[in-house]
């Protein structure tokens, strides 16, 4: 879970400009335990998240535009939360930016 959180902390403060926000909230869930990332950068459009976890794709819409990484972090956390049986999602932030939650089971 480390590496899933490490993961995205990273993608935010990378999107993030100067004067911007990463907010890391872990709570109790239904479910079992949720984690969200939120940013106040850029954020991503509706298409974006379709295939915000599908390997170097955001980073081939963006490398032109803003800052990327290697485009393997979101799809590496999408593959270490599904084997821990968890969920992953990703949406805009109300105000601009964007959200990544993590839902893990119980157990």
């Amino acid at each position: 879970m480390r590496q899933v959180l490490d993961g995205l902390v990273e993608n935010a403060l990378r999107a993030v400009p100067a004067g911007g926000e990463v907010v890391v909230v872990a709570a109790a869930d239904p479910a079992g335990v949720r984690f969200e990332v939120s940013d106040t950068g850029p954020g991503l459009d509706a298409g974006d998240l379709d295939v915000a976890f599908d390997r170097g794709v955001l980073r081939s819409r963006y490398r032109d535009t803003r800052a990327v990484g290697t485009g393997l972090g979101l799809s590496i956390a999408a593959r270490l939360v599904t084997r821990l049986g968890g969920t992953v999602s990703a949406r805009a932030r109300d105000g601009g930016g964007a959200v990544f939650t993590v839902l893990l089971p119980r157990g």
